[in-house]
């Protein structure tokens, strides 16, 4: 069969073929065009496929899909299940199963592997969030130099994660205009089908995005969003992974290890946010400050309160002496 997506091109990740690329930017316009996802989520599947792709030793999409079979497709996501989250696990099942359904639908395959992807089930609310203490977070903020550019902007989104407790994504999508520099405050958009959040601009958070806007970002260029990568050409920040990507390797340069189960990622900050105010603040309250339209999400959080669930316990019936 003559693959119409052969000839793209493409240029996708250090050593994917140009061809496999071009499958996967077929998928993409099928996504947005058919399915009518969102940009966001289509570079979120993207960096998954993308993954799947890498991960398999052909170069060709005929070679992929001559060699792809039920098995193989299972032993990759069990593979994948051992070193990633629950979070990733999900967004490669969701993107790997949409993917091969295209694939089938395409005639690119005979059958539909989709149906091979097996699916990860995850009791709610059955783990324990682990965070970053406040410690670590004051340690890694020291460690960052602020004489580049890179460093400020890192410096300011660290800082916005652990004051604010916000999503990645919060971060990745805050505008030049959500900033009311007049009213001291802070405007994130809603994201994850949550509610918008607004917080007051502190004024260490403050002084650090006008130095960073001031002397770090590339203002010449036409973005509204405030952090951009720091190599020309300059672009927003487009994935959830470039965001882990940037916590990790300051992670690495202040020599910090976390403790088993903290992410590496933007998450740690959250829950962190979280666990400081378990037992302090409503749980409404905290959920308002997190952006969660349902307050059943933040009842993960009242598992951290370890205080407030020692007063709850019944004093252990002692044995009669008659």
């Amino acid at each position: 069969m003559a693959y119409p997506f052969a000839q793209l091109g493409s240029e996708g990740p250090a050593g994917m073929s140009p061809t496999l690329a071009g499958l996967l930017d077929g998928y993409d316009t099928y996504a947005c065009r058919v399915r009518g996802l969102e940009a966001e989520t289509i570079r979120e599947q993207r960096l998954y496929l993308e993954r799947f792709v890498s991960a398999q030793s052909e170069s060709s999409p005929a070679e992929l899909f001559a060699s792809l079979t039920t098995g193989r497709v299972q032993s990759f996501i069990v593979d994948y299940a051992q070193t990633h989250g629950p979070g990733s696990q999900r967004w490669m099942h969701t993107s790997l199963r949409a993917f091969l359904r295209y694939c089938h639908s395409h005639g690119y395959v005979t059958h539909d592997l989709s149906l091979a992807v097996p699916a990860f089930h995850r009791q709610r609310l059955a783990s324990v969030p682990r965070s970053i203490d406040d410690s670590t977070v004051a340690l890694l903020l020291e460690s960052i130099d602020e004489r580049s550019p890179a460093g400020l902007r890192d410096l300011a989104i660290i800082q916005l994660l652990a004051t604010y407790g916000v999503r990645g994504i919060h971060v990745r999508c805050l505008c030049l205009d959500d900033i009311g520099w007049a009213e001291n405050q802070i405007h994130f958009r809603a994201a994850k089908k949550g509610k918008p959040i607004v917080q007051h601009l502190t004024e260490h958070v403050g002084n650090t995005l006008l130095k960073y806007i001031r002397e770090g970002r590339e203002n010449s260029v036409s973005h509204p969003e405030v952090f951009l990568s720091s190599r020309p050409p300059c672009h927003p920040i487009r994935s959830s992974a470039a965001m882990s990507q940037i916590i990790k390797h300051r992670l690495e340069q202040a020599g910090i290890e976390l403790s088993e189960g903290v992410s590496r990622g933007t998450h740690s900050f959250r829950h962190g946010f979280a666990a400081r105010l378990t037992g302090k603040l409503p749980l409404k309250h905290i959920a308002d400050m997190l952006g969660h339209r349902d307050l059943c999400s933040a009842f993960i959080y009242t598992k951290v309160d370890f205080r407030a669930l020692g007063e709850t316990a019944l004093p252990w019936p002692e044995e009669s002496t008659r």
